[in-house]
């Protein structure tokens, strides 16, 4: 009876619901299969991912610890190099990056200065090494190495006007006045006045100071025992014009115009021993072993 049940052929219902089972495991399998290769795929992925993060981030640490060590390289070298201090300087500023002077940034011979000094006014004039109404760039030379303060006084006589000049230094300074033989070293203050009728006590006073008899400053570093510079200086000429000026109530006046001429740089600059911070010594003024120091004139 079995036999006979198992060789009896199915009927056309039964092989269509074993068709439709079919599909569904087919389906069932094709799902399952798309699932497992997503799975991988976000697998590989994240391995991928997780891969390049590490190797961006030792990057970022070799070159965090080189720039740590550049820096630290640059700290210590910077220090050796601004860790001496210029006994010659007032105030230590240290530059950090180095400049080049050329022969057009430093001053000529010949080079002259104008300054108007109004009524009640005060005109201030300062020599210096990198600052100042004249910059010398010179090693032989201090900020406010010579400050020259010019103040008009005789306001009560409007038609010539009067003035005063003070004279201060932070650097050696050799002065020569109108009248006087020789040079002699500057105090750390001094006074003179210009006036045509007012009387100052025992203060210096002079009608005028003309091209030919001007006040005559030397400025360097350090003098020897004879008064004369050792190394070099510079040699300013200060001196004044009469000038006819209209004054605000229609009248004119006889005020003076000053100038300072810079008449001499001895022995000269050496421009190719300037220094990172752009200062320029002064030239060698020695010939040869055994030679003579050349005396300023």
């Amino acid at each position: 009876m079995i036999l006979a049940q198992v060789l009896k052929p199915y009927s056309i219902e039964q092989i269509r619901l074993l068709e439709e089972k079919m599909n569904t495991y087919e389906t069932w399998v094709f799902v399952l299969v798309l699932f497992v290769a997503v799975l991988v795929l976000i697998t590989v992925m994240q391995r991928l991912t997780i891969a390049k993060l590490k190797t961006l981030e030792g990057f970022k640490t070799k070159s965090s610890l080189k720039e740590i060590t550049a820096l630290s390289n640059h700290n210590l070298s910077a220090s050796d190099d601004f860790n001496i201090a210029d006994i010659h300087t007032i105030t230590q500023t240290p530059i950090q990056t180095a400049m080049t002077v050329f022969g057009k940034d430093l001053p000529d011979p010949g080079l002259v200065f104008k300054y108007v000094v109004p009524l009640n006014v005060s005109k201030i004039i300062t020599i210096g090494q990198t600052e100042g109404s004249v910059i010398t760039r010179s090693t032989e030379v201090l900020d406010h190495h010579l400050t020259i303060d010019i103040n008009s006084v005789d306001v009560s006589n409007l038609e010539i006007l009067s003035y005063s000049l003070e004279f201060r230094r932070e650097g050696k300074v050799l002065l020569q006045f109108p009248g006087d033989r020789d040079f002699h070293e500057m105090g750390i203050r001094e006074r003179i006045h210009l006036s045509k009728e007012l009387s100052f006590g025992e203060e210096r006073c002079y009608e005028s100071l003309d091209l030919r008899n001007p006040i005559r400053f030397r400025i360097g570093n350090r003098l020897s025992a004879d008064g004369k510079f050792k190394t070099g200086y510079f040699e300013f000429h200060l001196y004044t014009k009469d000038i006819f000026e209209k004054t605000a109530n229609g009248t004119k006046r006889i005020e003076k115009h000053f100038y300072l001429k810079l008449v001499k740089i001895f022995p000269g600059y050496d421009t190719a021993g300037q220094t990172k911070e752009g200062l320029v010594p002064m030239l060698a003024r020695f010939r040869g072993e055994g030679a003579n120091l050349i005396s300023p004139p």
